[in-house]
């Protein structure tokens, strides 16, 4: 098959994702207001690529990262959008059958020339910081 027919989709760089993850979690642990978190990416086909975590951060935010993350990427958006439309009615996540779906802030997905590559989690801190520091990562790895 010749290659202008192939159409392959973008993917992230596994190790340089790793690398990034690491930076991340060294500049976050330093500030006071940002220690204690949990980072997932998942990529394109929801497979988990890089996890990390602060040391005093809990088991509950270091499994909704990965959560967070996989929802992200399946509805191709933040997953804070996903908490509104819960909220207002207009989404039902149970209709899905995935445990995995979480509609809670701090997922994003990651947008290479419009497609959802890849998502991002981040877990412990408040909800619109984890929020916050999502969409920086998943600039990050663009």
């Amino acid at each position: 098959m010749p290659d202008s027919l192939v159409c392959a989709s973008p993917r992230l760089d596994d190790s340089a994702v790793c690398q990034r993850l690491a930076r991340f979690l060294k500049e976050t642990e330093a500030e006071p207001h940002t220690a204690g978190l949990a980072v997932a990416v998942v990529g394109t086909d929801g497979e988990l690529i890089a996890f990390g975590a602060h040391a005093r951060c809990p088991a509950l935010p270091r499994q909704l990262a990965q959560r967070k993350a996989w929802s992200a990427l399946r509805f191709r958006r933040p997953t804070a959008r996903l908490a509104e439309e819960v909220s207002q009615g207009s989404l039902k996540l149970e209709i899905f059958h995935d445990a995995r779906l979480l509609a809670m802030p701090g997922g994003v997905p990651v947008r290479v020339d419009g497609l959802a590559i890849a998502g991002v989690g981040i877990s412990g801190l408040p909800p619109e910081l984890d929020a916050e520091l999502a969409t920086r990562f998943a600039n990050e790895l663009i």
